[in-house]
């Protein structure tokens, strides 16, 4: 039984509610509160340490009715918003529930210097006064909570200590930085239809990198919700770590294929390939499946439930709905459609899918797929954490309802058609229904939607070998830095996760796609943890070979091939953070160099592995050949 401070322990044993005097002092861990319930200021004082200011005031001081709740307090503000105090675990917790319709905006700290740890995808480390990101952040930037953000949580560090701020449910809030004298922060939440409550922890701990992920993989295992890789056990996952994601296209859908990756000794791999229903050519039929499975490797197609099509005109096949289209449509407030993804067709309700009786359903498409040979399957969007209200009187929805329909057809796939299973973006919400992610590994997501639409980046023709996935693309040395740079980049989302999902890169940022950053993604992948992304068919894959076989095979020198560990530990070695270092719970630790110079002997972009005694130093390849 946990111990309860001795104050609250006296005072719940008063026998009627009474009005509480502000401030209100908690004991949490080894930090002490106090909380201002007229204008919501909050301070903490460490036992060792100093006064530190945790949340400014939110409004102007108003009379507040204080009562006893349990253990905490309970009291209403002048805008109706109900709210309450207490504790969970070492953090102190406030919750705050208002009517649909209400917003909340609740500017952190002034920050003067020190970093934040944002879990922008999977991590970044954002030097409060770094000319660089307050120019980034020039105009305000929010990102939501379920996507954007790969956790609810995120710390503002300094030499004393990390200061985190975590939510038990991210749906409809979001982290907004913006620049003003350094980088700022704000918490914002809308209060809709299933997002009435948003609940803030804090925690004061040790000046730790990883605090935000550390804290909240600790937070979802106290509540029973982090889910490790041996509770989604299914026959093929022990092929998955260690392998290389790779999309296929054109010949590369052909047996030929698959023996050009045998006789390079690639032995794991994950294929993944998109649906064409204009040509029977670019299907990938049951004989591949079959070999691919028979030499070790996880193949399946790409799936998607989101977009709705009429059967004649529809440009692939996972939107064609047959008699649930246009009827499971989702209805926005106003009465009309909502349209689909790129102007095509409609966004589908998951809730009208749910209630479909029968085919076509998730359950009849997975199937369907496993008939086919599959051995895995990415399920595009579902993971993304972009929710939708439904107001269709046929099947209305909450955003919180569409998330329950999303989990329940993930985990599906897992739990009855026992598929390997990747999903979009997958982040803390979803994670417990997913394998790996195509996206989470990648950060500053904001950058990568226009980057990926610019002109530069290339296009969908000719469809058997589309630019946007094989044209080398040279980005400037701003973007470069904003989506690839070392010395601001963070394992978090690896922290929290390593050993439940495997994160890649997004599919149109496959590992030679972007040019002059391959050396230093290379060796982050092996730092981190995490499979290299690529994009193949047959001429591709004899150009990249060196680079896919070193991918594999060093791979397996640093990690192994067993099941994922924990990342337990990271520290920058050097004042310019290019030299990091992380720990894994079995001990084993590696070292990136990403500087331009060596380091004690490692070379730049290499990575030195020390596992079970032995130092091994791995390197990227010789430069790609020229791409044709």
């Amino acid at each position: 039984m946990p111990r309860l401070p001795l104050l609250i322990i006296l005072l719940s044993g008063l026998a009627a509610p009474a009005v509480q005097a502000s401030p209100l002092t908690v004991r949490a861990g080894a930090v002490t509160y106090t909380v201002d319930p007229e204008t919501l200021k909050i301070d903490a004082v460490p036992d060792k340490g100093a006064a530190v200011a945790i949340m400014p005031a939110l409004h102007a001081a108003e009379a507040a009715a204080v009562t006893r709740n349990g253990a905490g307090w309970r009291w209403s503000d002048a805008e109706g918003r109900t709210l309450t105090l207490g504790t969970d675990g070492p953090a102190l917790r406030l919750t705050i529930t208002a009517v649909p319709g209400a917003d909340l905006s609740w500017p952190l700290p002034q920050a003067t210097e020190g970093t934040w740890l944002v879990p922008d995808g999977e991590g970044m480390a954002y030097a409060v006064g770094d000319t660089f990101w307050r120019t980034q952040y020039a105009h305000e930037h929010c990102m939501g909570a379920t996507a954007s953000l790969s956790m609810p949580a995120w710390s503002h560090l300094n030499d004393g200590q990390a200061v985190t701020y975590a939510l038990a449910d991210g749906l409809e809030s979001r982290l907004c930085l913006h620049d003003q004298d350094g980088l700022q922060g704000r918490l914002s939440h809308s209060f809709t239809r299933g997002a009435e409550t948003v609940d803030l922890m804090v925690d004061v701990g040790a000046p730790d990198p990883l605090a935000p992920a550390l804290f909240y993989r600790q937070y979802m295992k106290a509540h029973g919700q982090f889910v490790p890789f041996k509770a989604k056990a299914v026959p093929g996952l022990p092929r998955l770590f260690g392998a290389p994601q790779a999309y296929v296209w054109g010949d590369g859908r052909d047996l030929g294929f698959l023996d050009d990756l045998k006789a390079l000794g690639i032995d794991r791999i994950t294929i993944s390939y998109d649906q064409d229903p204009g040509s029977s050519k670019a299907l990938v039929g049951n004989a591949y499946l079959v070999r691919a499975k028979a030499m070790g490797y996880l193949a399946g197609p790409y799936e998607s439930f989101d977009n709705g099509q009429p059967l004649g005109t529809a440009d692939m096949p996972s939107a064609m709905w047959y008699d649930l289209y246009p009827s499971g449509c989702i209805i926005k407030a106003d009465g009309q459609v909502m349209t689909g993804f790129a102007n095509r067709g409609c966004e589908m309700s998951s809730e009208a899918i749910a209630r479909h009786p029968g085919a076509p359903s998730p359950g009849s498409r997975y199937a369907r797929h496993v008939a086919d040979g599959a051995s895995q399957l990415f399920v595009d969007v579902d993971a993304f954490g972009d929710f939708k209200e439904d107001f269709s009187p046929d099947h209305p929805m909450t955003l919180d309802r569409d998330r329950a329909n999303r989990l329940a057809r993930l985990g599906l796939a897992i739990r009855k058609y026992k598929l390997v299973l990747g999903s979009e973006n997958v982040t803390a919400w979803s994670s417990g229904v997913a394998h790996y992610s195509h996206g989470t590994a990648q950060t500053h997501a904001s950058a990568i939607w226009p980057l990926s639409n610019d002109k530069r980046f290339g296009g969908y023709w000719p469809p058997e070998r589309p630019g946007r996935f094989f044209k080398p693309f040279t980005p400037t040395p701003d973007e470069a830095r904003s989506l690839f740079g070392s010395a601001d980049r963070l394992p978090l989302f690896e922290a929290a996760f390593h050993d439940s999902v495997v994160a890649a890169d997004r599919w149109e940022f496959g590992m030679a796609k972007v040019a002059g950053v391959e050396r230093l993604r290379f060796a982050r992948a092996l730092l981190y943890g995490t499979p290299t992304m690529w994009n193949l068919d047959r001429k591709e894959l004899a150009r990249v070979a060196p680079w896919l076989k070193a991918a594999r095979d060093d791979f397996r020198i640093a990690h192994g091939d067993g099941t994922p560990v924990a990342l337990t530990g990271f520290r920058w070695l050097s004042d310019d953070r290019q030299v990091q270092e992380i720990r894994y719970a079995d001990g084993h630790v590696l070292t990136a160099n990403f500087g331009a110079v060596a380091w004690q002997g490692l070379g730049p972009d290499c990575v030195r592995v020390v596992r079970r005694g032995k130092s091994t130093d791995l390197c990227p390849p010789a430069d790609l050949p020229p791409f044709k």
